[in-house]
């Protein structure tokens, strides 16, 4: 039932669900369970199996593949976690340590750790079973398919884990994984851009504050609808995903200024607040980590204009998905009760052009790349056009100052007004 709903409606425990199935530790643990799971119930198959067929696949071999298994992903497992813990350091340090998290949660590197710990688990249940003469022989003709299997699936991960390595610690990987949550954060955020409600304001009459202190991570606007009707009022939404809140800071504003505290209670159970950003409802972040890698790239230290200029496609490409016309659903209001801020087209547009123009001002090939990308998004009217034109305002302003050739400062200025 949650399933169905966008990221930009997300079910507070759907929140939490899927922030707990990105932990390594999860997809691990589950894996092992079945493995361990799968080496104990081949017995409960043994009266089905073809005596025959027992005769030719119980008999010692089993124990030689499980004994190899057993070996083997007991190597490979503890290479694999060395070789992603490497990466996870290469990417914070080269890229930003925002990004780093993306490593640890790419479903390709859990289901190759989870798969070479699950099988080691399987192949150790397995044997220990064998040897205290759990299985006949009719089990062990079983285990023995369930072994070829667990072989199979083995080489495919291994084989993709080598694949996944290649890119594993590349920034330029880094960057399209960044560039995937933005542009998913900001299509579903296009399509409901007030959170599923209304757009304005209410009368304030009772303020709901924060619990906590931090990032406000999640929002969940069909609990605050299910919790207005109750009260019958409406709640404006102060604190959208990406705010930091302190404790006793307001997130929301109702027109019913007779709500009690369980009431109270409820409509801050919507919010969710963590120590950090979460990519799932926030749009900026993405573009934030995307400037964060420009900027590093752009350092004295890095120098590489090269990372920064592909971040810059990126960014297009990210925002091209804001620019796009407005479906009927945007115009749909799901929650009618409750009340929504948007967001600001120029908070997209400075969040990762804005490190690029600051980094790269002094540099006359990068200060042109900034305002050619810039004309890409002012190419069409509306919000996002308008925004584009005052970003390449302030970077050209940036590059007057921090330009010392007059000549390049003309390349730039051509570069603002290409007509």
């Amino acid at each position: 039932m949650f399933i169905a709903r966008g990221r930009d409606e997300m079910n507070r425990w759907l929140f939490w669900w899927r922030s707990f199935c990105r932990q390594l530790w999860v997809r691990a643990s589950l894996y092992a369970a079945v493995g361990a799971a799968a080496a104990l119930i081949a017995v409960f198959g043994a009266p089905w199996v073809p005596k025959e067929m027992a005769e030719r696949l119980g008999g010692e071999s089993v124990t030689s593949i499980l004994t190899i298994l057993a070996s083997s992903l007991l190597g490979v497992a503890t290479f694999s976690v060395g070789a992603m813990v490497t990466a996870y350091t290469a990417v914070s340090q080269a890229a930003t340590p925002r990004a780093a998290a993306l490593v640890t949660s790419d479903p390709e590197v859990q289901k190759a750790l989870a798969t070479f710990v699950g099988g080691f688990l399987y192949a150790i249940v397995a044997v220990t079973a064998i040897n205290a003469n759990y299985y006949g022989q009719e089990g062990r003709a079983i285990l023995f398919l369930f072994s070829l299997g667990v072989v199979c699936l083995v080489a495919f991960r291994l084989l993709a884990w080598i694949n996944r390595l290649s890119s594993l610690a590349r920034v330029g990987h880094v960057i399209d994984l960044a560039e995937g949550q933005a542009r998913m954060a900001l299509r579903e955020r296009r399509k409901q851009p007030w959170l599923g409600g209304r757009p304005g304001h209410i009368e304030a009459a009772c303020m709901i504050r924060a619990g906590e202190t931090g990032y406000v991570q999640n929002v969940d606007p069909a609990r605050l609808q299910a919790m207005a009707e109750s009260e019958d009022c409406h709640v404006e939404i102060l604190a959208v995903p990406g705010a930091y809140v302190r404790r006793g800071d307001p997130v929301a504003t109702l027109s019913n200024a007779a709500c009690d505290d369980r009431a109270c209670e409820g409509f801050r159970s919507a919010f969710t607040v963590g120590g950090q950003r979460s990519f799932d409802q926030d749009p900026r972040f993405g573009l934030i980590v995307l400037g964060e890698i420009a900027a590093r790239a752009l350092s004295p230290a890095v120098n590489d204009q090269g990372t920064a200029i592909q971040v810059l496609g990126a960014a297009v490409r990210a925002l091209d998905e804001w620019a796009q016309p407005a479906s009927d659903e945007v115009q749909e209001v799901r929650h009618s009760r409750v009340w929504g801020p948007a967001i600001e087209e120029d908070d997209l547009v400075s969040d990762v052009f804005g490190p690029v123009a600051r980094h790269g001002a002094g540099d006359v090939a990068m200060a042109v790349r900034v305002q050619k990308m810039l004309q890409k998004l002012a190419r069409d009217e509306g919000p996002l056009a308008d925004a584009a034109r005052r970003q390449a305002d302030e970077a050209l302003d940036r590059a007057r100052l921090a330009l010392t050739l007059p000549a390049d400062v003309r390349r730039v200025e051509r570069a603002r007004n290409p007509d």
